[in-house]
């Protein structure tokens, strides 16, 4: 992120700031939130504070890492392995520097040229008052990663994003926050095929929310969020994909029930984010989009020890193909956590996604009504808690997949592996993102 950027979006939201007099911590719910993800780090280093964890995941066989996407499977062995540090030095309970950082390396045994070396890094200054909070900051992603369900191959993303906040506690139980992100996407080019994923998903997006918040319980707060955001692609041949966006979201947050044991799989957890969305495509020949955008995910106790998951996401994505500008992407999902143990737990879920095109021919000859992908896929996961700061999970993933656009019009697919993560993972602070990103 450019240093310009960074002290320009300061200079914006410090005006507003006419603070009364100074608390430690200060009388917003982030403040408290800060505060916590201050107390929860697990080590100290002078005025420092960090915690750390290393993660070796996903290590195990993969039957077709491509999915599909290729006119045979392509089967491998698989791991990622790296660090995941956060480090926070607070001065003086006013302001709170916070960065973390998330190298990864991503193995495969046979398929050398899907090896990457990855990384992410977010930067973050957060200042506390009485009854404002702002957060300001920016990250940069280097990843090799899964491209999208529309293509599911790996394509290296660089991604240099800046953020900022504003937040007022009106009230014990109300407030009212100002949100601006701005992210810059770069993608590489596939190594072989025809589609030029560079030159048509290159672009810039940008976002501002106004969000308000409710709480009058401990355990849930209520919000409503306007977002406005531009899209501004880097290609000439790609400008046909320039839009505007504009969303009115609402729905709640289940803030964490009791730790231990029993936390694991009592009470009511997640969020339910669900709204409406008018994508604008300025090119006139082009869709718009208008209709049911969000995405929910919430874990119910329905009885001792036994907990239900249910997911859910609806929105359009941007295509990768050149004849198409976006299409829309549908995510359903249900499962089951067991505690069998305080040490040991099971889950299985099963998920359901689909993405169609609007009207008019696309790449593979589907038109609009009919599902240009469908994915099934049953997860399975055993986790053991060996130590405090030493879990194991063993994975296995089977799925299946039916393409207009692929190769393979009916192709099948298996993961069974193992993760595991020795310390403990960061923590992170952020209100809700753009719907296309």
């Amino acid at each position: 992120m450019k240093r310009t950027n960074f002290i320009g979006l300061l200079l914006v939201f410090l005006p507003f700031l006419i603070p009364s007099r100074l608390l430690a911590w200060g009388n917003t719910w982030m403040g408290a939130s800060l505060e916590m993800m201050v107390n929860a780090a697990r080590w100290k280093a002078g005025p420092f504070r960090y915690s750390g964890a290393f993660q070796f995941n996903n290590a195990g066989h993969d039957s077709d890492i491509y999915f599909g996407t290729l006119a045979y499977p392509v089967p491998d062995f698989t791991f990622s392995a790296g660090p995941d540090i956060q480090v926070l030095l607070p001065l003086k309970k006013k302001i709170v520097f916070d960065i973390t950082e998330s190298p990864r390396y991503v193995y495969y045994l046979d398929t050398d040229r899907e090896r990457a070396l990855n990384n992410t890094f977010a930067g973050r200054v957060h200042f506390i008052f009485d009854r404002f909070y702002i957060q300001a900051g920016g990250g940069l992603l280097n990843a090799k990663q899964r491209l999208s369900t529309e293509l599911n191959v790996n394509i290296r993303l660089k991604e240099n994003s800046m953020n900022g906040l504003i937040l007022w506690q009106a009230s014990k139980g109300t407030s009212l926050a100002l949100q601006y992100q701005r992210s810059v996407f770069r993608y590489d080019n596939l190594t072989s095929g025809t589609t030029n994923v560079s030159e048509n998903l290159n672009r810039t997006e940008s976002y501002v929310d106004f969000m308000a918040f409710l709480q009058q319980h401990a355990k849930t707060r209520f919000y409503l969020d306007g977002q406005y955001g531009s899209y501004v692609f880097a290609q000439e041949t790609s400008n046909f994909k320039n839009s505007r966006t504009y969303g009115v979201y609402g729905g709640v947050e289940f803030l964490a029930p009791a730790a231990g044991f029993e936390g694991l799989t009592a009470g009511l957890r997640g969020s339910i984010n669900i709204g409406y969305q008018y994508l604008d495509i300025l090119d006139p020949l082009q869709k718009d989009f208008s209709g049911l955008s969000g995405n929910t995910g919430v874990s119910l106790g329905i009885m001792k020890l036994t907990a239900l998951h249910v997911f859910f996401s609806i929105g359009p994505q941007f295509s990768a193909y050149s004849g198409q500008t976006y299409y829309l992407q549908t995510f359903y999902g249900v499962g089951v956590t067991r505690s069998l143990s305080r040490k040991i737990s099971f889950s299985y879920d099963f998920y359901y996604s689909q993405n169609k095109y609007p009207a008019g021919e696309i790449g593979g000859g589907s038109s609009s009504g009919t599902a240009a992908d469908r994915y099934t896929t049953h997860s399975f996961s055993l986790d053991f808690r060996l130590r405090r700061e030493l879990g194991l999970s063993l994975l296995a993933n089977l799925g299946g997949r039916k393409s207009q656009l692929a190769p393979r019009p009916d192709s099948r697919h298996s993961f069974f592996g193992f993760s595991l993560t020795y310390g403990y993972t960061s923590g992170g602070l952020s209100l809700r993102g753009g719907p296309l990103s």
